[in-house]
C-alpha cells in the first residue's frame, strides 16, 4: 500500500510562485546565455526548498556532487579541444567504410542518409522527419535530470538514483578520457572538409549537421547555436554519449518500474537513427558508446555502489528513519 505519509503537505506540494519563478528563470536564462547543467540545478534546488529543510539538505548531499562534475565536464571539453594533437580524422571512417558500406550501395550510413535528404527535398514529410528527429535528438541534454528526479523525488529511491547517476558520472569520465587521448572526428567534418586536419576553420553552424534544416526550416539558428554551445569540443565523437545515456535510462527505468519495455527500446533506437540521420556520428560511436556504458554500469553496480554508496545510505537512513518510511513500493 501506499504510505499516507507521501500526502504531507510539505512533500507533495509547493507554492504556485516556485513553479512561476522557475519558468521565468528558464526563460531568462534562454535570453540571455546558453542553459547549462548549473542552470538545472538551481531550477531544482529552488523546488526542494520549497519542500522542507531535511528534502533541501538531502538534495544538496545527492545531488550536488554530480552536477559539479558534469560542469566540469562541459568545462574541460573546451580544454581537451585545445589541447589535441593529431585528430582521428580517416580511420574511424574507413572503420565505418569496412563495416557497413557494403549495406548502404557502397557508402557510410551517415553520408547515405545525407544522400537519402537530398532526394526527398522540400517534401512536407521530410520536414516532419527533420523536426521530430531534432526533438527526440534534443532530449539527450533533459532526460538524465527528469530520470534523476524520478528516482530521488518522484519514488524517492535514492540507491537507483544513486547507481543510475553515477552510472553517468563514471561513463562522463571515461569518455572525458577518451576525448583527450583520440580526439576524433564526427561524420559531419568529413562530409565538408574531407581527410584534411583542421587548421583554422570555422565550424559555426556546421557542428549541428543535419539538424541545420530544422533551423531552415523555423527560420532561426536554434541547433546550430546550442551545438556550438554545447559542445565546445568538436572532435569528442567516440564515444557517442547519444549512443551510451538511452541505454542506461532503459535499464534503470525498466529495472525499476518493469513497464514501458516496447517503449524505452524504440526511444533508444530512435536516438541512434538520430544520430546517423543528422551526421552527428558515425555507427562505430554508438556502438563503442554502448560498450563503455556497460563498463560503466558494472563498475558501479559492483565496486562503487557496494562498498561505498550503500554504506553512505545505511548510515544516513540510520540517522533519519522517516526518510526510508516515505519511500513508495513499486
Amino acid at each position: 500500500m501506499l504510505n499516507l505519509n507521501l500526502f504531507n503537505r510539505e512533500e507533495k506540494k509547493f507554492p504556485v510562485v516556485v513553479l512561476i519563478l522557475v519558468i521565468l528563470f528558464f526563460i531568462i536564462i534562454n535570453q540571455v546565455t546558453k542553459f547549462r547543467p548549473d542552470h538545472a540545478f538551481l531550477a531544482l534546488l529552488i523546488v526542494t526548498l520549497s519542500l522542507g529543510k531535511e528534502k533541501s539538505r538531502r538534495f544538496l548531499i545527492d545531488w550536488a556532487p554530480l552536477i559539479l562534475f558534469w560542469i566540469a565536464y562541459d568545462m574541460m571539453r573546451g580544454v581537451a579541444d585545445s589541447i589535441r594533437g593529431v585528430i582521428q580524422v580517416e580511420a574511424p571512417y574507413r572503420c565505418e567504410y569496412i563495416l557497413f558500406s557494403h549495406f548502404f550501395g557502397g557508402k557510410i550510413p551517415p553520408f547515405w542518409f545525407q544522400d537519402f535528404q537530398a532526394l526527398l527535398g522540400d517534401k512536407i514529410w521530410h520536414r516532419f522527419l527533420d523536426i521530430m528527429i531534432a526533438n527526440i535528438y534534443t532530449l539527450h541534454f533533459a532526460i538524465p535530470v527528469v530520470v534523476g528526479w524520478i528516482f530521488w523525488h518522484t519514488t524517492n529511491d535514492r540507491s537507483t538514483f544513486y547507481r543510475y547517476f553515477y552510472t553517468l558520472t563514471v561513463l562522463n569520465a571515461m569518455a572525458l578520457i577518451t576525448f583527450m587521448l583520440y580526439p576524433a572526428a564526427p561524420p559531419w567534418y568529413v562530409y565538408n572538409y574531407g581527410f584534411v586536419q583542421p587548421a583554422h576553420i570555422n565550424f559555426s553552424g556546421l557542428s549541428a549537421g543535419s539538424l541545420i534544416n530544422v533551423d531552415k526550416l523555423l527560420g532561426t539558428h536554434f541547433f546550430a547555436t546550442v551545438w556550438d554551445s554545447f559542445n565546445p569540443n568538436h572532435f569528442a565523437a567516440i564515444p557517442s554519449l547519444h549512443g551510451a545515456y538511452p541505454i542506461a535510462t532503459t535499464i534503470f527505468l525498466y529495472q525499476k518500474f518493469h513497464r514501458f519495455k516496447k517503449s524505452l527500446i524504440i526511444y533508444c533506437i530512435a536516438v541512434w537513427f538520430g544520430a546517423v540521420y543528422l551526421n552527428h556520428h558515425y555507427v562505430i560511436d554508438l556502438i563503442i558508446g554502448a560498450i563503455y556504458l556497460v563498463v560503466s554500469y558494472f563498475v558501479v553496480d559492483k565496486i562503487l555502489y557496494p562498498f561505498i554508496f550503500a554504506r553512505f545510505l545505511e548510515k544516513h537512513e540510520e540517522k533519519t528513519p522517516q526518510a526510508s518510511a516515505s519511500k513508495v513500493p513499486v
